[in-house]
This record gives C-alpha cells, structure tokens and sequence, in this order.
C-alpha cells in the first residue's frame, strides 16, 4: 500500500506524462496487445484506470486478471515511471458509470469500442535523467570549433562623401 506522500508524488508524475505503454505480462496464451494508453484517473487507492479498444477475439473470463507493465516516458522531461501491478478489466456497467458521471460524451461509444482497464500499484520505480558530464577535453574541442565557426565581421569601405570647398 502506498501512503499518500508517495501516491500524491506517482499521481502527479503520471498526470505529468499522461500517457503509457501498456504490457499485459503474463503467460497465457490469450493476451491483450501491446498499446499506448492515456490515463483516465488515479484513484486513492492506488489504482490507475484507463482505457482499452475491445480486441476483436472473446475475452474469457479467466484472461480478465492478469499481471501488467505501465511505462511512462515523454520526451522533453527530464524523468520516467515504470509501474507494475495487477490489472484486470472492469465489466460493472455500475462501475463504469460511476468513473465517467464527469464526462457523459463518453458514455455512448464505452461499452462497443473499448473496455475499462484497472491496474493496482504494486511496483512503482522513478528515474530521473542526470545532467551529462561534460569532460574537459570536450569543452576545449566544443570553445575551439565555436571560436572557429563562429561568423566574421563583414567589413565595408568606407562612403566617400563629396566636399565642398569655399
């Protein structure tokens, strides 16, 4: 279980991020597909809810639970998230219902395109990408190629100007 200084600090990195790679990592011989997600919502529980497109094969009711990776990368920010736990796909229309009273648009296209997938924390880990050391030897080559290409002043001649003489 994560407190809520960890699940408020995983809550705003993925709401940061927005998106995943969603992994389903189990074994079975049924698996859902590989895809990039966006992320509905994380509950108080620690539980991160999205959705799913429906896959065209039945799903039974034994490939509803199953273990699942989320990798949270964006370019441009300077960490990434990866999370794994156990997901299964949530089939209470009530359920459903109740995530979306916010957003009715969506309401009408949930239950024949997609399908709501919840994934429970079990694993969180953070990665910040460190600055690059720059050596010496790169700075002096990087002043000297700056020095080198930088653009030279263009010189002009000098406007002569009549003179008048009284």
């Amino acid at each position: 279980m994560l407190s809520n200084i960890q699940l408020g600090f995983l809550r705003d990195r993925i709401h940061e991020i927005g998106s995943a790679l969603f992994a389903n990592t189990s074994n079975a011989a049924f698996k859902l597909p590989t895809s990039i997600i966006s992320v509905l919502r994380v509950d108080e529980a620690g539980n991160i809810l999205f959705f799913l497109h429906n896959p065209d094969l039945f799903i039974d009711e034994s490939d509803k639970e199953f273990p699942a990776r989320l990798d949270f990368y964006r370019k441009g920010k300077p960490f990434f998230l990866q999370v794994s736990g156990q997901a299964w796909v949530v089939t209470s229309r009530d359920e459903i219902n109740a995530l979306l009273d916010g957003a009715p648009e969506h309401r009408v296209n949930v239950f024949s395109r997609v399908m709501l997938v919840k994934v429970r924390v079990e694993h969180a880990a953070y990665y910040e990408q460190r600055e690059r050391a720059v050596s010496r030897l790169q700075s002096w080559w990087h002043a000297i190629c700056s020095y080198l290409l930088q653009e030279k002043p263009r010189y002009r001649p000098y406007k002569l100007h009549p003179v008048v003489l009284a």
